[in-house]
């Protein structure tokens, strides 16, 4: 029974982990939003995005320092 629990505890503080980490990658593309003006990298204290201009507005890369990444498009307006 108690390793049962563990397990469970296990896998809760997880699931935390995952949706910390994706809140701060969705603040990485959101604050990218505003500072992207070309193709460039920006840094920030969790992590960097890599901004590649589109003729409708930017496809970027962000990655945080422990390595979780997203690719997200987006649209100028």
């Amino acid at each position: 029974m108690m390793l049962l629990g563990c397990m469970r505890m296990d896998e809760t503080i997880k699931q935390y982990k995952l949706e910390q980490e994706a809140l701060q990658l969705e603040s990485l593309v959101r604050a990218a939003s505003n500072d992207c003006r070309q193709d460039e990298t920006i840094r920030y204290p969790i992590g960097r995005v890599t901004c590649i201009r589109t003729d409708k507005g930017f496809k970027m890369e962000a990655i945080l320092e422990n390595g979780q990444r997203i690719e997200a498009v987006v649209s100028d307006g």
